[in-house]
């Protein structure tokens, strides 16, 4: 277990309509905003609301709601040009991760010349920042209390994992009423993809007795909730318990790490732009199943957390039994267990290994694996 570390300067704000007071956060920052959002109109109405209380609070705001599911290199570019012209003095995200990235990106470049090509080549900025204010609209962000986050070049297909500077995100607002809108079925798999998150962090090397506390308890939430929605699809307060859970995985990532499981979602997602969260879905009995015979009494506390009778579980003689209890939930939700199921090819799977395995996140699993080992895994969930 690694030496614990942990430091979280940012203030994170809780609960139903926590969102409300938005206005005099970003105001005790500065009075002219940047409100990065998703394009289509999923989140206008919310959008909207947000311009509102920063107005009622003296700040003014621009809005960019272009940043799609592709998310393209140019399209990142002007929004960093429109941070940089527009003299933001906050920049707030306010969406899905991809549109969290793409705010986190810009806050980043705005006070320097640099474009989003040099970024993805390596090159950060040696200015400060903007500050950055964070809203996620789903029940997550696994990078959300890093110093980092995951953008894709769509000229070559590539996730890049950047690290920015200590400090950068000031606030975050974590509103469970914001993903009331999501779908049934995307709000498990949006689930599942933390519930991988979770055990994958629980599983690193640079996991930590508080870290592992936080998953273990993350594991369990996000079980309850899932047989919650699994049986009424519409009830708000698993959706209420999974925004927990997000936070709990967020603040065991600020001192672990995902692994390749991370890893290749981000490959997938960045080269083909499936939606994480299914591909998340996929891998993860795959992950445990890889994973079962490293930390066997690990992966068999796992099962625990999931519910199963795990008499075995000091010896962790009943390691299996996690991806069995998986491949129900996910059977149970009626969520596709397969790659295949997605637009992609059985010979997709050699690059999907490939950029995975340029994710440093691969090395702190359980035992590092290469690109051979990432190619068979992925190939395991096709």
């Amino acid at each position: 277990m690694a030496d614990l570390l942990l430091h979280v300067p940012a203030r994170i704000l809780f609960g139903p309509d926590v969102v409300n007071r938005i206005g005099q956060s970003v105001a005790d920052i500065g009075n002219r905003a940047l409100l990065v959002s998703e394009s289509g109109h999923h989140h206008t109405q919310l959008v909207e609301r947000v311009e509102d209380l920063l107005q009622k609070r003296g700040v003014d705001s621009i809005r960019f709601d272009q940043v799609g599911p592709g998310g393209s290199n140019a399209t990142i570019d002007e929004l960093i040009s429109l941070a940089r012209v527009s003299q933001a003095k906050v920049v707030i995200g306010l969406g899905g991760m991809k549109v969290l990235s793409a705010a986190r990106c810009a806050a980043v470049a705005a006070t320097s010349d640099i474009s989003i090509y040099r970024i993805l080549d390596g090159k950060l900025p040696t200015r400060p920042a903007v500050p950055y204010v964070e809203v996620p609209t789903s029940f997550r962000n696994h990078v959300m209390l890093r110093d980092e986050f995951v953008i894709s070049d769509t000229e070559t297909g590539h996730a890049r994992l950047v690290r920015t500077a200590p400090g950068l995100v000031k606030a975050v607002f974590l509103d469970p009423n914001l993903a009331g809108s999501m779908s049934a079925k995307y709000a498990a798999a949006t689930m599942l993809d933390t519930l991988l998150a979770c055990i994958e962090g629980y599983l690193s090397t640079k996991s930590t007795f508080l870290s592992d506390t936080l998953f273990l308890r993350a594991i369990d939430i996000l079980k309850a909730s899932m047989d919650t929605l699994a049986r009424d699809p519409g009830e708000m307060a698993a959706r209420v318990h999974a925004g927990e859970a997000g936070l709990l995985c967020a603040l065991g990532l600020a001192m672990s790490s995902q692994g390749p499981g991370g890893a290749l979602t981000y490959a997938v997602n960045s080269l083909h732009n499936v939606p994480k969260s299914w591909v998340a879905t996929a891998l993860l009995p795959h992950v445990l199943d890889h994973f079962a015979g490293v930390k066997p009494a690990k992966v068999a506390r796992v099962a625990r957390a999931l519910g199963e009778d795990v008499p075995g579980l000091e010896d962790g003689d009943d390691a299996a039994l996690a991806s069995t209890v998986s491949r129900r939930l996910i059977a149970r939700l009626g969520l596709p267990a397969r790659l295949r199921d997605f637009d992609i090819a059985l010979d997709d799977m050699p690059r999907i290994a490939e950029v995975a395995s340029s994710f440093d996140m691969v090395s702190f699993g359980p035992v590092a694996l290469s690109v051979d080992d990432l190619y068979e895994l992925v190939k395991r969930a096709f």
